[in-house]
């Protein structure tokens, strides 16, 4: 085996909680904001979320965002950069309550 095949063994079992927190009892406050009315539904913030936010259900034309986010975002902001019609909106979580990287 590889040591490139070595790396990728288990990838599919990590848990974003495995790799980053957040403060306990931090509010983080609504930090990404979706227009639907804007979203043409064509899932790019969906492709490129490492976190899984972001889907657009079989049958819909919108994208549509965990209500989980506020716990599971990585806070990388990939889907505000790809949103091309600007449905998407992200600011940073409020002061303290950001997420802390266990390695790295």
């Amino acid at each position: 085996m590889t040591g490139g095949a070595k790396r990728m063994e288990g990838l599919d079992a990590w848990k974003v909680q495995d790799l980053v927190y957040r403060v306990e009892g931090a509010e983080t406050g609504h930090f990404i904001t979706f227009d639907p009315d804007r979203c043409d539904g064509c899932g790019a913030c969906a492709l490129v979320c490492a976190a899984s936010l972001w889907s657009v259900p079989e049958g819909m034309d919108k994208a549509r965002l965990s209500s989980r986010y506020r716990g599971n975002c990585l806070e990388c902001a990939a889907c505000y950069a790809v949103c091309e019609r600007d449905a998407i909106d992200y600011r940073y979580p409020n002061g303290g309550s950001g997420i802390v990287i266990r390695h790295g």
